[in-house]
C-alpha cells in the first residue's frame, strides 16, 4: 500500500455527495457503508471519474450528487463532453448493511440494497456494463481509486478496523 501512495503526487479524499472527474493522475480514497461508489476509466482518453452517492433517487435538484442517479448522470455528461469511447471500464462498490443488522431479516430493502439497485438501473439505462463489483454484505469498504490506471484497491472494514486484506479490482 505504501508504494501506491508513493506513486501518486496528488491524492484526494472523496466525501459523500462528491464526484471527481480527472484527466490527471490522482489517488482518490473514500470510505463506504451503505453508500455506493461508481468508478469509470478510459485509458485511450486518460479519463477517470468516481462518485460517492448516499441515496438512490433524486427528485429535486439536478446538481445534488448525494443521489446515485444524479451523480452517475453527471459523470455520463462529462464522458460525452470528453469524447470517451468504447474502452470505458465501469466498477461498482458499496451498498453494505452497516446499521441495524436485525433489519436485514425483514423483506424491506435496505438503503444499501436500494443504492446498488439504483446504480445498476441507471448504468444499464445509459448503456454501461459493470466489469467489476463488490457490493452488499455487512462490512464497509475503504477504496483507493487510481485515475492513472483505473485500478481500485479495496479493504473491507468493520467500524474502523480492517478485517480483510487489500484486493485489487
Amino acid at each position: 500500500m505504501k508504494s501506491l501512495f508513493e506513486s501518486h503526487t496528488h491524492s484526494v479524499y472523496l466525501k459523500p455527495g462528491e464526484v471527481v472527474v480527472s484527466r490527471k493522475p490522482l489517488l482518490v480514497s473514500t470510505v463506504l457503508g451503505s453508500c455506493v461508489a461508481v468508478t469509470m476509466f478510459s485509458s485511450s482518453k486518460s479519463f477517470a471519474a468516481i462518485c460517492h452517492a448516499m441515496l438512490p433517487e433524486n427528485f429535486g435538484s439536478e446538481s445534488d450528487f448525494r443521489y446515485v442517479d444524479t451523480a452517475i448522470r453527471h459523470i455520463n455528461d462529462k464522458i460525452r463532453q470528453n469524447g470517451v469511447g468504447n474502452d470505458l471500464v465501469v466498477k461498482l462498490f458499496g451498498g453494505a448493511q452497516v446499521l441495524n443488522v436485525a433489519e436485514k431479516k425483514s423483506q424491506k430493502k435496505t438503503i444499501g440494497d436500494q443504492n446498488v439497485t439504483a446504480a445498476e438501473k441507471i448504468l444499464s439505462e445509459l448503456g454501461f456494463n459493470i466489469s467489476a463489483r463488490d457490493t452488499g454484505g455487512l462490512q464497509g469498504r475503504k477504496l483507493f481509486f487510481c485515475t492513472r490506471s483505473g485500478d481500485v484497491y479495496m479493504r473491507k472494514m468493520r467500524g474502523r478496523e480492517v478485517i480483510s486484506e487489500e484486493m485489487n479490482l
